[in-house]
């Protein structure tokens, strides 16, 4: 993106928020910063927070993987991914990364078998467990997990990063009593607000961020030209 373009998306942002059309989450601390991933898709992290043995989990890999690899090529950790989209399971099986495992599975407020709503237009990969206007036509038999049975899957009891990109499902999850009690054991945590959908809006983001306030995280990156990706870090990773 060159910089006229950034300049009129972030001023899109801006006069959105001032129109009080977009969420305006504000930083809570100020942390040396590093970014992973493409122009499209990456988010930020403390800098130099990881290591080799750290726990990071992608849940919602999708098929732009530059975010993941980033981290894998930076530190040399393995990632968990988990992903439930056909095709997202397809690419990243086919990359055949070592230090990129994959869970073929989604992740809701109540595990067992649900519906995938997949994309009208077969150029898309992203499906989503709520029918919407894009995702009407057809619809895959899914399996679930919470994020507690994410820590059991892995037999974890911390994660170092998470990063979620569930396409609206986040805002369920982050409101559950699940995400509640497993909050204290995450790291860092990196997630896509998909507040722009039909029924979700400005209101859904703000109560996602003040509930991810409430069990100790702090607002510490947010991206500009989107308003969409955000990085939230909890006090022991900013010290």
């Amino acid at each position: 993106m060159n910089v006229l373009g950034r300049w009129l998306r972030e001023l899109r942002v801006i006069s959105r928020q001032a129109l009080a059309q977009e969420p305006r989450i504000l930083l809570g601390c100020q942390v040396p910063l590093e970014y992973h991933g493409g122009p499209a898709g990456g988010w930020c992290i403390v800098a130099g927070s990881l290591t080799s043995g750290s726990v990071v989990v992608d849940i919602g890999v999708g098929e732009d993987t530059s975010f993941t690899e980033s981290i894998i090529n930076r530190y040399g950790c393995m990632v968990h991914g988990f992903d439930l989209t056909p095709r997202a399971i397809r690419y990243v099986k086919g990359l055949a990364n070592d230090r990129l495992q994959l869970h073929p599975v989604g992740i809701g407020t109540t595990s067992g078998l649900a519906y995938l709503f997949l994309p009208n237009n077969d150029a898309h990969v992203s499906g989503a467990l709520t029918r919407e206007r894009h995702l009407r036509c057809r619809a895959v038999e899914v399996e679930l997990i919470t994020i507690g049975q994410v820590c059991e899957t892995l037999a974890c009891d911390r994660i170092d990063l998470l990063k979620m990109d569930i396409e609206g499902t986040e805002f369920v999850v982050i409101g559950s009593e699940e995400f509640r009690r497993r909050a204290p054991s995450i790291g860092q945590f990196c997630v896509e607000f998909h507040h722009r959908w039909r029924g979700r809006g400005k209101r859904s983001a703000d109560n996602a961020a003040g509930a991810v306030r409430r069990v100790g995280f702090e607002c510490a990156w947010y991206s500009r030209t989107t308003n969409e990706e955000f990085l939230f870090v909890r006090a022991g990773v900013r010290a």
